[in-house]
């Protein structure tokens, strides 16, 4: 574990020359060309000197860092690096500010940048700065629009206690519902969404929401924030989009059984689609992960930090994005550096690709996209709409399969504004599936680090499609049971010791099998996929996952 006092020192700046200026990205020059210089252009200014994030997170997976450890190294690397070289351009912006040239700015800490409102002739002005690395559009962001559905929303199907419904079709696919039985729910873990808001009355997500809690006695902003109104009071939801996919990461009793962790509690954060009269940017998106990151505003607390985020938003080309661009995603790394877990949807323009950020491979993990399946039809064929690749952003630029996962997202039936239920397709609809999957698994093991906690989810898939990995299902269907159970291994200081006689034998392997089970004439424990699980699985098993105890 790293001592505290660590974090204030151990981070790494970006090499390059102090004196080099900075660049104005080819969309916002053309942008700049065609704008009165008497107007005002809307930026995000990118400074030259900041933390390596893959460097640190590389530091702290060494050092095998606590979540409370790393959490807080993360967060004070980030907001000291800022402090010490945003002084002189915040001077600067001032200056500009008062003589007209800027209408307003904004600094974060979380990527080291500003958003700034200005004349073009301060932007140019802005990138020729030797402290600025690029400036780029600060573009607008919205949902990924969801497919018609011509099914009708079913009624609640009674449980077997005749009050609550059973649970929804694409949980028991995902062998949720076995995973609850073995104890794992999302107990003492914390989810949350990027999204359009949540009805944080409903009846399925109440209860469940963390501003209830004593620990929030005053601070419902700790769990809930409005970046368009700043009404951090209650959570709302003038949508329904975010309702719908928190519903189904964590609903649940007394409201129907449509959540995968309906254990876990949750936090939100609503820049998305918020209004159709004033464009959302990626200004509250940074905004909004800032604030995930630490949403008490203590570096030195864990607790209101969550675990896993679902991101049902996505740009396409079309939006003028810049491609495979890290440093602009840059803030989303941060995120999954201090501890959270981000999912993305793969997006729903089927054959076209991938839209952005879960277009990224530029390592397994980020970003992981979700695809959507069928759930209600025979061998849950993906959906027409879902996304596919291959993607080429990757370090090279050569090609990478992707989505990483799939999901059931047709005809999702989850929460609504206003009480009750309703149906939805998309791959919006498949990633809080995923999102409650993580929950499960970190729960049964929390320490796990993020990319591990993903490695998991793709080890234990249900493979469709091509052998292995393809561009449609990615790794495969998520398997929450299996992942579970690879999780409880992974936590057992004796990592293929299953039934803890200190040795890694047979009847480690007769436990794999049996809580790996074989369904649907696949055996969801052959993990070297050759059609059997025997010995070479468990030994896959212990060699990803630690050695056996000797």
């Amino acid at each position: 574990m790293l001592p505290r006092a660590w974090a204030g020192v151990v981070f790494t700046l970006l090499a390059g020359a102090a004196a080099l200026a900075g660049d104005i990205e080819p969309n916002l020059e053309n942008l700049l060309v065609n704008t009165p210089q008497d107007e005002h252009v809307s930026v995000l200014v990118y400074l030259r000197d900041r933390v390596d994030i893959a460097a640190l997170d590389r530091q702290l997976s060494v050092a095998k860092a606590d979540r409370a450890t790393r959490n807080h190294t993360v967060i004070t690397a980030l907001q000291s690096r800022a402090a010490l070289t945003q002084r002189d351009l915040v001077g600067a912006l001032s200056a500009m500010q008062r003589d007209g040239r800027v209408a307003s700015f904004q600094p974060f800490w979380i990527v080291n940048a500003f958003r700034v409102d200005a004349r073009p002739e301060a932007v140019r002005a802005l990138a020729v700065r030797a402290d600025v690395e690029m400036v780029y559009i600060n573009y607008p962001i919205d949902l990924i629009e969801m497919p018609d559905s011509d099914a009708v929303a079913p009624p609640a199907r009674p449980g077997s206690n005749g009050l609550f419904a059973a649970p929804e079709i694409g949980l028991v696919v995902i062998r949720a519902p076995e995973a609850w039985a073995a104890g794992y729910t999302g107990q003492g873990v914390v989810v949350a969404n990027i999204d359009t808001g949540v009805a944080g009355g409903h009846e399925s997500l109440a209860s469940r929401w963390r501003g209830l809690q004593s620990e929030y006695a005053g601070h419902p902003e700790w769990a809930w924030l409005d970046p368009y109104l700043g009404d951090n009071s209650f959570p709302y939801d003038q949508n329904g989009h975010g309702t719908h996919t928190m519903g189904t990461i964590c609903g649940g009793a007394p409201g129907d059984e449509i959540g995968v962790a309906p254990g876990s509690t949750w936090i939100a954060a609503a820049p998305i689609d918020r209004s159709f009269s004033i464009q959302q940017t990626v200004t509250d998106a940074i905004e909004s992960f800032q604030w995930m990151v630490n949403p008490d505003g203590n570096p030195d607390t864990v607790w209101d930090v969550p675990h896993a985020c679902g991101n049902s938003w996505g740009l396409t080309t079309f939006h003028g994005y810049p491609p495979c661009d890290q440093l602009f995603w840059s803030y989303i790394d941060a995120s999954e550096a201090a501890g959270t877990a981000q999912v993305f949807a793969a997006g729903n323009e089927g054959a076209s690709g991938l839209r952005r950020p879960g277009d990224r491979a530029m390592d397994p993990y980020r970003s992981t996209a979700v695809a959507a399946v069928d759930a209600g039809a025979a061998g849950w064929p993906i959906a027409n709409f879902s996304s596919r690749g291959p993607t080429y952003c990757t370090p090279d630029g050569s090609a990478a399969i992707k989505p990483d996962v799939a999901a059931p997202g047709v005809n999702v039936r989850s929460a609504a504004p206003g009480g009750g239920y309703t149906q939805k397709n998309g791959t919006s609809m498949a990633t809080p599936h995923v999102v409650g999957a993580l929950a499960l698994v970190l729960q049964a093991c929390p320490d796990l680090g993020v990319d591990a906690a993903k490695q998991i989810l793709y080890d234990t898939c249900l493979d469709r499609g091509t052998p292995g990995k393809d561009n449609l299902y990615g790794y495969g269907i998520i398997d929450v049971y299996a992942a579970v159970q690879l999780a409880l291994v992974h936590c057992n200081p004796c990592s293929g010791d299953l039934d803890g006689d200190k040795l890694v034998g047979q009847s480690d392997l007769g436990i794999l099998l049996a809580n790996f089970g074989c369904t649907g004439g696949e055996c969801t424990g052959d993990i070297d996929g050759d059609g059997d699980v025997d010995q070479s699985d468990l030994g896959i098993l212990v060699s990803h996952y630690g050695s056996p105890c000797q």
